[in-house]
């Protein structure tokens, strides 16, 4: 008896240190929101309740205001629309629509409450920015999900969309190899342990991940948060997509050959040879449970 105790106290730790040691090597995979209550003389206003609603999932962030009025809901799922509300007994109720949280960013947001015996027949939230941006942490470039579904790509590699940034030369970044860069995939490492190419797929021209399965992709050059490092050129940080409360899906194929390729640069001329590629793909997600389980899933 006493042998089988030690034995499942000893699986409970290892399960415990793994957990740890996760957590710690984990890169930035969410978002987050941050901003100030205050009534109609700018006053702060503490203990008001803010509640973040993320429209397509149902899931539910909740923050209170500390004294000087501010608030803040880090770990927050990427994308949107939110709807974010501050509530206060005796004040009354401030919402805001069609909030987005992006890749390792913050969002700022100022609500100005009035007291309920006041008649408010419009609310105009304004906000002055400074020279220095307080949602940047360093030189960074966010792809969002409409911006992978828009923009041209034929490799449908992440190569296509990473060169958006301004540092970018192919792969490389800010002038490094680009083999110092570090790629993660959901907060795990993603990077080609063999030093044959800058990122995985690199050999045989394939992507590991389906394009279809991405939510959103950021690239760091000099980011100022002590969550990420492992890098010297960049990191380039990728997260896929989750489910919702609405079934989707689609089906898709794509094919190309030497009849989609010019023959003639100028008065040169030019022999693509001969080639085919086809490629098809099955992303679906939906609800198992509403507001509780959710799934995705993406066949190419």
């Amino acid at each position: 008896m006493k042998r089988w105790i030690l034995r499942v106290t000893f699986a409970f730790a290892a399960l415990a240190a793994a957990a740890f040691t996760h957590d710690v090597s984990a890169q930035v995979t969410t978002g987050s929101m941050r901003g100030t209550v205050t009534d109609a003389e700018d006053r702060p206003i503490e203990g008001a309740r803010v509640l973040a609603v993320h429209l397509p999932s149902g899931t539910q962030y909740v923050a209170l205001t500390r004294a000087d009025g501010r608030f803040n809901i880090p770990g927050m799922r990427i994308g949107g629309p939110y709807s974010v509300a501050a509530t206060m007994i005796g004040f009354a109720r401030q919402s805001r629509e069609d909030v987005n949280v992006s890749l390792g960013a913050a969002v700022d947001l100022v609500f100005k409450m009035t007291a309920v015996a006041t008649q408010l027949s419009q609310v105009t939230i304004t906000s002055e920015g400074g020279e220095l941006s307080s949602t940047r942490t360093g030189a960074a470039t966010s792809i969002r999900r409409d911006q992978l579904e828009q923009l041209p790509t034929i490799s449908r590699r992440l190569s296509d969309f990473t060169r958006l940034t301004p540092q970018a030369s192919g792969s490389s970044f800010a002038g490094q190899d680009n083999r110092l860069n570090n790629i993660t995939v959901d907060g795990s490492y993603f990077n080609n342990s063999f030093g044959l190419g800058g990122q995985p797929g690199d050999r045989t021209g394939v992507a590991p991940i389906s394009l279809d399965a991405i939510e959103a992709v950021q690239v760091n050059i000099a980011p100022y948060d002590v969550r990420q490092g492992a890098f010297v050129g960049a990191a380039v940080n990728t997260v896929t997509k989750s489910g919702t409360n609405d079934f989707t899906g689609s089906v898709y194929y794509l094919t190309r050959d030497q009849d989609y390729v010019g023959t003639k640069a100028g008065r040169n001329a030019f022999n693509p040879g001969s080639f085919n590629f086809d490629q098809w793909g099955l992303p679906v997600g939906g609800p198992i449970l509403k507001d509780k389980l959710l799934l995705f899933l993406s066949y190419e």
